[in-house]
């Protein structure tokens, strides 16, 4: 009997914490503190009511139309839900308001990326870095853009912003064999495989060992070079 006492207890506990919980979401939603609705449509996207959590976004920018990290949000949303053109617009809504948040070019940049506009989205980068100077993820994902529709130029360029802040940057310095193996700049590509690899060595990246490795067995048969021939070339100064 007693046993049953508690469980109808714990029962009606849970029913009471659901409702409780219920009402509160309730109340965030229909709240008028913008700041509010923007962290309830959060939640929301959290659990994956995309649907729900634009509709929170909506009344908040229908009590602030100027509300930037609503629209934000939006772009996030729509960006996670698979729908890049609403994502996009999103976006593009915030940078309307205010053309120096920030979140809001990575975010349009990110989307162009996705959607391989990667020259609108390395448009958006760079006016990233505008707002934002010497930043490495910013002039990391600009190099990247580059790479993709292959402006071997600048994409060389912005991974040596990367270095000049950072030179020990051991993605950068993978990255940049690529770079120079497709400008056929053989001494550079050589200097950037034993930089990575001494890298890799004094950080225990076993990963980037590897990928130097095998980008040293490329640069050889390209260049028709012997072990010895390569040994030689690949010791400084490189330039």
């Amino acid at each position: 009997m007693i046993t049953n006492i508690k469980t109808l207890f714990l029962c009606v506990f849970i029913l009471l914490s659901a409702c409780s919980n219920e009402v509160e979401t309730q109340d965030a939603a229909l709240s008028n503190d913008t700041k509010v609705l923007l962290e309830n449509a959060k939640e929301k996207q959290r659990i994956g009511a995309y649907d729900e959590a634009i509709e929170v976004l909506n009344a908040a920018v229908k009590i602030d139309s100027k509300f930037v990290p609503a629209f934000n949000q939006m772009g996030l949303i729509y960006f996670e839900a698979d729908k890049k053109n609403e994502s996009i617009e999103a976006f593009k809504k915030a940078i309307a308001i205010d053309p120096e948040d920030l979140n809001s070019r990575l975010g349009l940049g990110k989307t162009y990326s996705m959607i391989t506009r990667n020259d609108l989205a390395v448009v958006e980068y760079l006016k990233a870095a505008e707002i934002k100077p010497n930043d490495i993820e910013i002039y990391f994902m600009i190099a990247l853009e580059y790479w993709y529709h292959q402006n071997l130029e600048k994409c060389k360029e912005y991974y040596n912003k990367v270095l000049a802040i950072d030179p020990n940057h051991i993605q950068v310095h993978l990255n940049l064999i690529s770079v120079y193996e497709r400008m056929k700049d053989w001494r550079h590509a050589i200097k950037e495989i034993e930089i990575s690899r001494r890298l890799g060595e004094e950080k225990n990246d076993a990963t980037a060992i590897s990928i130097a490795e095998r980008k040293k067995k490329f640069i050889i048969g390209r260049m028709n070079l012997t072990e010895e021939e390569y040994l030689k070339k690949s010791q400084p100064p490189f330039d």
